[in-house]
């Protein structure tokens, strides 16, 4: 596509009845489904805690020296508003001689380092349209021994879910206003379309836990390979629950080759 005209595609609001998201249990990430069950509180990853380097972090395009100069110049003189004229004429001078001196190649990638480390502090919940996805319990569940947790697409939080787009990592123009408008945060690479994932954007600045209705919880799956002292810890803890949580198993049927509940 040409990144200086194409629009990014919008993001399209999940509207899948349940979203799940996948989890293993053990050392701290025990006290993380307990706190989740007890107290209704969900930790919001930031970017960088993610499995994908990439996610949430747009590519961007090579621009012309022309545009490369506009928009350096122009983000220098909105940072200093009361730069003098002779200040702004050396600004010019110094940015028209790095861009012949070191191309505009070595600026976007400065460019993008610094939007990158920028975007690292945001935050995203990411979950998957079913729960018996058999690549998800091997990745995030530990190989079956986790567990999966079932959310009712209700509530402010859940219903402002977005569907993840798949497909090749689109070049994003920094100049282009209509590229910078954060529509790259629904988009990943097709090597991560098995996830079927869906996705919450949190806005920025916000606490690295959110506090949810305890009826956006519907049930908790329990890996089919976890522990016995595990399912009887986390059972106990459902019971606990106000209101208490449906706890279930997910079996392997070796004949069908799926996922199967069973209580």
């Amino acid at each position: 596509m040409s990144a200086g005209t194409a629009p990014l595609p919008i993001p399209v609001p999940a509207t899948d009845a349940h979203f799940y998201k996948y989890a293993g249990f053990a050392d701290q990430k025990q006290e993380r489904l307990k706190e989740i069950l007890l107290e209704h509180k969900l930790y919001l990853p930031t970017l960088d805690q993610l499995n994908d380097p990439a996610d949430g972090k747009p590519k961007l395009a090579i621009i012309s020296e022309e545009k490369s100069f506009n928009f350096l110049y122009q983000n220098r003189l909105n940072q200093n508003p009361d730069m003098s004229p002779d200040q702004q004429t050396y600004e010019r001078l110094v940015l028209d001689h790095n861009l012949k001196q070191h191309g505009t190649d070595l600026v976007t990638r400065e460019m993008s380092r610094l939007l990158n480390n920028e975007l690292n502090g945001l935050r995203i919940y990411c979950l998957s349209k079913r729960w018996d996805n058999l690549n998800l319990w091997a990745k995030y569940a530990n190989n079956h021994s986790g567990y999966c947790l079932e959310f009712a697409n209700i509530g402010p939080f859940f219903t402002s879910a977005k569907v993840v787009r798949y497909g090749e990592a689109l070049e994003v123009d920094p100049t282009n206003r209509e590229h910078m408008n954060g529509w790259w945060f629904f988009c990943k690479r097709e090597v991560w379309s098995n996830e079927e994932e869906v996705r919450v954007l949190i806005p920025r600045h916000s606490s690295s836990k959110c506090q949810i209705d305890p009826s956006w919880l519907t049930r908790l799956i329990l890996g089919w390979k976890m522990a016995e002292a595990d399912k009887l810890r986390i059972r106990k803890w459902a019971k606990d629950r106000l209101p208490e949580l449906k706890v279930v198993n997910a079996i392997y049927d070796p004949m069908d080759q799926v996922l199967k509940i069973t209580d």
